[in-house]
């Protein structure tokens, strides 16, 4: 039971490394790098947002521990993140049908974490927790990291066309990847082995935030897959609790 809990500071930092890939109205901007800096500048003070993820495609997992591992379907899995700065709280719900419908719920807050995994019960398992892994100027650095990494020549980033999020206009920045250059921004990222990753990044015209992220990976050592990442409800009041006591075992 507390393998699970363990990881969720790690899906956490994970989900904000995709959030920092990401980014008042401004006269319209033509330079992709331009585009993340200024991103930087409109999540600098952000308390709080909701991050939603969509998987499709196979990935190669050795599901029993031995043996080789094989292709496993992710398409339908889901996740659900509301993260509060300010608060030093969030509420995870992360939904995976291909494991025998596995769903994973963890909630931080109060300095401690509490985590629930179908596959071992319905009760929540609490432990003592540091608190979130992030501050609302990483989401800020983050960016201003990518912006730094866009500027290696070998990258070229281009600018796709403006295109429609919601109700509202977005740009698009269009990165070709090898699994070599993505390490070196993410170095959790070196087993992807070999292929080719498409990263678009979506931000706000107008507000210049983040509205979301799309990453089509083609790798041998991982599988084929495709995610969609959605932020939204920046600053937005959120309400997360500790489960009530006859729901932790």
């Amino acid at each position: 039971m507390a393998r699970p809990s363990r990881a969720f500071p790690a899906v956490l930092l994970g989900v904000v490394l995709a959030v920092g890939a990401c980014g008042s109205s401004t006269p319209s901007i033509s330079d992709p790098g331009e585009i993340l800096a200024r991103a930087a500048d409109a999540i600098r003070d952000v308390r709080t947002v909701r991050v939603e993820a969509t998987v499709e495609g196979t990935i190669q997992l050795d599901l029993a521990g031995f043996g080789p591992p094989g292709d496993i379907s992710l398409t339908g899995t889901k996740l659900a993140l509301d993260i509060d700065v300010g608060g030093d709280a969030a509420r995870l719900r992360l939904e995976v049908p291909a494991v025998l419908g596995m769903t994973i719920d963890a909630i931080l807050v109060d300095g401690a974490t509490y985590t629930r995994n179908s596959l071992f019960g319905d009760r929540y398992a609490k432990e003592a927790s540091a608190g979130l892994p992030i501050a609302a100027a990483d989401l800020a650095t983050g960016l201003e990291t990518l912006g730094t990494w866009l500027e290696q020549p070998e990258l070229a980033p281009t600018k796709e066309a403006d295109t429609s999020c919601g109700s509202t206009s977005c740009y698009q920045v269009k990165l070709d990847l090898t699994p070599d250059e993505i390490t070196s921004l993410v170095p959790l990222a070196s087993d992807l082995g070999d292929g080719s990753i498409v990263m678009i990044v979506l931000v706000e015209k107008e507000s210049l935030r983040p509205a979301g992220l799309t990453l089509d990976i083609s790798a041998g050592g991982i599988g084929e897959l495709s995610v969609g990442l959605t932020l939204r409800d920046w600053n937005a009041d959120l309400d997360i609790a500790a489960p009530a006591s006859d729901q932790v075992q």
